[in-house]
């Protein structure tokens, strides 16, 4: 017969953080998502210079902010690292009311017969949604990290995938 109230621990302490879209935890989050983002910046700076697509100041100021906060972000998470990930949080912002503010002004898309209208539409929907997921995923690690859930001496515990162990 087993004791169902051992005197002695198993050692097993139960995970306190949170699974982002029940998939991995907070920490693991942020590096994918982030990574990801990267490598489509990257995509789409190498589309638009093959295509020959003229690139405004703002445009290349764009793509190197992007490319910067997701690296630093990435990095500071692999660090267990906390500041730049806020900032990272501060940027998807500012980045989804950049984009907001383009659309709004460059509306000639939206008239009907418009040949780029439905490749725009769905391209801005990918946009905000995975901009929502990266804040998510950022703002859940953050709070994990200041509450002290998410530490390197925490880490063996709050770790979590269900795709893969890293």
């Amino acid at each position: 017969m087993v004791d169902s109230t051992p005197l002695i621990p198993d050692g097993k302490e139960k995970k306190e953080g949170h699974r982002v879209l029940c998939c991995c935890d907070s920490r693991k989050a942020v590096i994918i998502l982030n990574v990801l983002a990267l490598a489509l910046t990257i995509a789409s700076l190498i589309i638009r210079l093959v295509d020959n697509q003229y690139f405004s100041a703002w445009t290349i100021i764009l793509y190197v902010l992007n490319l910067f906060f997701y690296s630093i972000v990435t990095w500071s998470a692999l660090q267990f690292g906390k500041s730049a990930v806020e900032w990272g949080i501060f940027w998807a912002i500012v980045d989804i009311i950049w984009a907001s503010v383009y659309l709004a002004r460059n509306s000639g898309w939206m008239v009907e017969g418009s040949s780029n209208r439905t490749a725009t539409i769905v391209g801005y929907s990918i946009f905000y949604v995975f901009h929502v997921l990266i804040i998510y995923a950022n703002w859940t690690y953050v709070s994990e990290v200041g509450k002290g859930i998410m530490s390197r001496e925490t880490h063996s515990r709050e770790k979590y995938s269900c795709c893969c162990n890293v």
